[in-house]
């Protein structure tokens, strides 16, 4: 089977692919002597086409892959870059090392393998360096900023490129489609905050977790306001003792998965319930 995984140039400085392939995003920056990858896919195999393309793109070497949180899709291609430094959040790094995850994706990886023609030669690898709120890579006038603001999960984090004004949003943002929030520890109110800040950056480009690339600040405009909207009908829902069928959930996205969705919309009433 003939493996291939095409990047597109975002900036002259920035690349990704947003074509779902990997199950999740990637993208990838230079610096001046070096570059950066970001996430690395679900599979070994287009990871390792991934790397290879970003080399060849900007005739570089990949220094650092960034983790921008612990979901499988973005973290079980980490052994084509197991040679670099890994760097998450210390609120993944944690997650990822719980026997509770660890356990569920070493098997997870091996279903992969067993029924997934691109599922071979996963290893679960964990990051090699970790921050708590922020950490900047700097190479002579250029850097960037990886931030920590949890939301989409407890370790979540995104990446800004300020001399491109390029942001890469990990899943904080699922572009056109419906948001997965099902994880045990998404915090909604943490996610808008994220949202909001995103858009305070004024990037020119953005780079989601899933979906198709974004143009401008404004692009973030309508993931503010379903959040809101999200979170007000679901406190609206709380008071009023409805259960989960009878909550109207407006559809402001293309696509809807209606497994994910309910997992979504239960999260945020045991959120908004507890707290």
């Amino acid at each position: 089977m003939e493996i291939t995984y095409e990047l597109e140039d975002v900036t002259p400085l920035t690349v990704a692919n947003v074509e779902g392939e990997g199950h999740g995003n990637v993208g990838a920056l230079s610096l001046r002597n070096f570059a950066i990858a970001i996430d690395s896919t679900m599979y070994s195999v287009l990871a390792k086409e991934f790397r290879k393309n970003i080399e060849k793109r900007f005739n570089k070497p990949v220094k650092y892959l960034i983790i921008t949180h612990y979901h499988g899709d973005h973290i079980f291609g980490i052994n084509a870059f197991k040679d670099v430094c890994v760097l998450s959040s210390e609120a993944t790094s944690m997650v990822m090392k719980s026997e509770d995850v660890n356990e569920r994706y070493l098997e997870y990886i091996k279903e992969l393998e067993k029924e997934d023609p691109l599922g071979k030669g996963i290893e679960y690898l964990l990051p090699t360096l970790l921050f708590k709120n922020s950490v900047i890579i700097q190479d002579e006038d250029l850097n960037i900023e990886v931030i920590h603001v949890g939301g989409h999960t407890i370790g979540s984090s995104y990446v800004y490129f300020p001399h491109e004004r390029v942001l890469f949003a990990g899943d904080l943002i699922f572009e056109n489609m419906f948001p997965y929030a099902g994880d045990e520890s998404c915090n909604p109110d943490l996610w808008i905050n994220s949202l909001e800040t995103m858009y305070s950056l004024n990037p020119k480009y953005i780079v989601p977790g899933h979906g198709p690339l974004m143009e401008g600040k404004d692009s973030l405009k309508k993931h503010i306001t379903f959040f809101k909207n999200l979170r007000k009908i679901i406190k609206d829902a709380i008071k009023d003792n409805l259960e989960l069928t009878q909550i109207d959930i407006p559809n402001e996205f293309e696509v809807v998965n209606e497994e994910l969705k309910p997992l979504t919309i239960n999260r945020f009433l045991d959120f908004y319930k507890n707290k």
